[in-house]
């Protein structure tokens, strides 16, 4: 029972510590990102480029997708610049499991004192919220060792192990990561804790690869909601990220059958550099395949909202 209560606190800290990096990014500099995002993304390219570099900084590809969806809402973005904006976003959510792929749990607490001290000291907001971004860094650090010494705790577990294998497999992983991420509102979060399970030898990384690509889908949910009650192409930048995931999941299982990526990725000294170097893989060779047909993405999304708008229409009034 120890253990449990010990995994929800590190899983926990984990979450807090994301979220106080994220939002604390996005208090400091938030505004000069939106700016960035409405002016650089005159073209498909420029918009993968605007969505990694704003959310490899912000630490949310949700907010950044989230916020495409409101600009072109509003008429400041065109639908093809929030098109490389979503592909740009999902890379650069990568670069959270880059930073605990290289695991920086030693100076962790040091991260926590110095923002800590930040917050209460400086006057100035920026340095206030660049503190409190230090000890998110470190409470996400702190959350991950609890929960990976909790897993070491729970490997004796029957019921525990039952259920990690039972997320094991191709289909039985993509459910999984998709629930989880759905439940978490964070690819971010789900990676983590893989990751976390990883580094105690409790999952094999390539049951981890196919979680990978089912929190890949997850992760628009919270993009799909937030697109309900927008002009009809604000909810395509949604319907164009649901399709993006769902033909670079298809496309990696097809793959993977025919390719041992998890061997090509040997030279890497941890399992949770593999998963993280996967991750990365996967949003990026499925930008490379999947921009040059974009306008063909658009076309689908149009078509798929026209069937949903006609659907509602021959709908009869009272169902019983």
């Amino acid at each position: 029972m120890y253990s449990i209560i010990n995994l929800l606190c590190g899983i926990g800290m984990f979450l807090i510590g994301m979220s106080l990096m994220s939002d604390s990014t996005t208090a400091a500099f938030g505004e000069k990102l939106k700016d960035i995002l409405s002016r650089l993304t005159k073209n498909k390219i420029s918009g993968v480029l605007t969505g990694f570099a704003v959310t490899g900084v912000i630490q949310s590809s949700c907010a950044t997708t989230v916020t495409a969806v409101s600009f072109v809402d509003a008429g400041l973005l065109a639908l093809t610049g929030a098109v490389g904006i979503v592909m740009g976003a999902n890379i650069g959510t990568t670069v959270t499991s880059l930073i605990i792929a290289f695991n920086f749990s030693d100076v962790a607490p040091l991260a926590i004192f110095i923002g800590a001290f930040m917050k209460l000291l400086c006057k100035n907001e920026k340095l206030q919220s660049v503190g409190i971004i230090l000890s998110g860094f470190g409470i996400l650090f702190v959350g991950l060792n609890t929960m990976a010494s909790s897993f070491e705790s729970l490997k004796d577990s029957s019921a525990f192990l039952s259920f990690v294998t039972a997320s094991q497999g191709k289909l039985r992983g993509v459910i999984t990561g998709f629930i989880m991420t759905a439940v978490m509102q964070s690819s971010s979060a789900t990676v983590g804790i893989l990751q976390a399970l990883a580094m105690q030898g409790l999952i094999p990384t390539e049951s981890a690869f196919y979680i990978i690509l089912g929190q890949n889908i997850g992760a628009v949910i919270p993009v799909i909601i937030s697109s309900v009650g927008t002009a009809k192409t604000a909810k395509q930048v949604g319907v164009i990220h649901l399709l993006f995931n769902l033909i670079g999941t298809v496309i990696f299982i097809v793959l993977m059958e025919f390719v041992p990526i998890g061997r090509l990725l040997s030279f890497a000294d941890s399992d949770s550099m593999k998963i993280s170097l996967f991750h990365i893989i996967f949003n990026v060779l499925s930008t490379v395949i999947l921009l040059p047909f974009s306008d063909g993405l658009i076309n689908i999304s149009n078509k798929l909202l026209n069937f949903n708008i006609i659907s509602k229409s021959t709908k009869p009034k009272h169902c019983f």
